[in-house]
C-alpha cells in the first residue's frame, strides 16, 4: 500500500482563487445585463412617448385641417395665432406659451387641442401661377391667403431627461370654399 501526503493548503487556495475570478466574471456579465436591459426599457419608452406625440400632433393637424378646408377665410394672422370666418362665427388658433397647449376657439367654445406643444408656426400663401408653374407664394395679407401652412413642435419630459419629438409635424391646408 502506498500512502501520499497531499497538502490541502495548496489545493484550498487555489479553489478560493478560481472561486473569486468565477464571481467577478459572474459580476460583469451580470452588470452587463443590467446595463443592457435598462438601455432597452429606455428606449422603448422614449419610442412609446414619441408615438403618442406623434399621434397627438397628427389628430391636433387633422382637426385643424378639417376646420380650416371649411372656413370661408382668413380675417387675422400672426406667426403663432390664426383667425378664420367660419360663416358668421370666429375660429382662431393660438399657442399659449406659458400653459405650452394649442387652443382652439370656435365662437364661444374654448378647447385644447395639443399639450406639451412648444412651438406652432403659421404661414400663409396665395396660390397664383406665375409663368405657367402652379405653386404655392408667399402672400401679402391674409385678404389674399388661399394655402395654411401649419408646423408644430412638441416635447415633454421622460426617465429624467428631455424627449423631444424626431420631426416636427407640418402641413399645408388649402382654404376650399375662398373664391
Amino acid at each position: 500500500m502506498d500512502c501520499k501526503a497531499t497538502s490541502t493548503k495548496g489545493a484550498a487556495a487555489e479553489t478560493l482563487a478560481s472561486t473569486l475570478i468565477g464571481l467577478g466574471l459572474a459580476c460583469l456579465l451580470f452588470m452587463a445585463l443590467a446595463a443592457f436591459y435598462l438601455y432597452c426599457t429606455r428606449s422603448f419608452a422614449d419610442l412609446g412617448n414619441f408615438m403618442d406625440m406623434d399621434g397627438k400632433a397628427r389628430l391636433a393637424l387633422d382637426v385643424m385641417s378639417r376646420e380650416i378646408r371649411q372656413s370661408d377665410n382668413l380675417t387675422l394672422y400672426s406667426s403663432n395665432s390664426v383667425t378664420f370666418r367660419v360663416g358668421s362665427n370666429q375660429l382662431s388658433y393660438t399657442l399659449d406659451t406659458a400653459k405650452r397647449t394649442l387652443n382652439r376657439k370656435f365662437g364661444s367654445t374654448n378647447t385644447t387641442l395639443l399639450t406639451a406643444c412648444d412651438d406652432v408656426r403659421f404661414n400663409i400663401f396665395q396660390r397664383n401661377p406665375i409663368n405657367g408653374a402652379y405653386d404655392y407664394y408667399p402672400a401679402a395679407d391674409p385678404a389674399n391667403c388661399k394655402v395654411v401652412q401649419v408646423t408644430l413642435l412638441c416635447s415633454r419630459s421622460l426617465l429624467g431627461h428631455i424627449a423631444e419629438s424626431a420631426n416636427a409635424q407640418s402641413a399645408k391646408i388649402v382654404i376650399r370654399r375662398q373664391k
